[in-house]
């Protein structure tokens, strides 16, 4: 009896306290009627929570079981302004949304007095400016894709337009970057979703990848 008595607290507490205020409008003045509004709902939705056999939580903690979907509704809210930092959320941190929301608005997206980083940690990478810089740098790096017995080697740029199928793309997506591929001079992976006229309209070097063809 206890343990139900601990379980429908909220329900029983609201009972108890509506037939206070009855007592209390009958012996002194009507207008304690006003907290019925209040507690009748509760104890309606006690009722009806544990006579429904839908939800168990709800069913053997009336009223308080539904505090556990409030939370379910608050946790990616409370998450991402209360417990995640500015650097360790998934899959865009707070620091990269922000980065994109003051460029969009034309706001400074440059903040002085340091970083949250750990710069000494040693998966930390950056670009550095060398006291001395080489000469003869090559300016357009290129790997060569095959060798002399190779019918046609492919002299290729280190950097590509990688895997992106036509499925999740617009053509006027493809065709931009076919144009890029063509004015870099550098090869644009079709990804799975097959090879179409907007990949071949501007003649940019392409790779037409062969999958599993399970998204395209």
């Amino acid at each position: 009896m206890l343990n139900i008595v601990q379980r429908a607290i909220v329900p029983l507490g609201a009972l108890v306290l509506s037939l206070l205020v009855i007592v209390l409008a009958l012996a002194r003045s009507a207008q304690w009627l006003w907290v019925l509004v209040f507690t009748i709902p509760v104890v309606t939705l006690g009722l009806y929570d544990w006579k429904q056999t839908s939800w168990s939580i709800t069913r053997n903690y009336p009223v308080a079981g539904r505090i556990r979907w409030l939370f379910y509704e608050l946790r990616p809210f409370l998450r991402a302004y209360i417990v995640e930092d500015n650097l360790n959320g998934t899959p865009f941190s707070f620091e990269a949304r922000n980065l994109i929301h003051e460029r969009a608005r034309g706001e400074t997206d440059t903040h002085p007095f340091g970083t949250e980083r750990e710069t000494n940690d040693r998966d930390y990478h950056w670009l550095m400016h060398s006291i001395s810089p080489e000469n003869d740098v090559d300016l357009h790096p290129r790997v060569t894709v095959g060798n002399d017995q190779t019918s046609k080697p492919y002299s290729a740029s280190v950097l590509n337009i990688s895997a992106m199928s036509f499925g999740a793309l617009s053509a006027n997506a493809v065709m931009a970057l076919n144009l890029g591929a063509k004015q870099g001079d550098f090869y644009h992976d079709t990804g799975e979703g097959g090879l179409s006229d907007h990949h071949l309209k501007y003649g940019g070097d392409l790779v037409w990848e062969l999958g599993s063809g399970y998204f395209g």
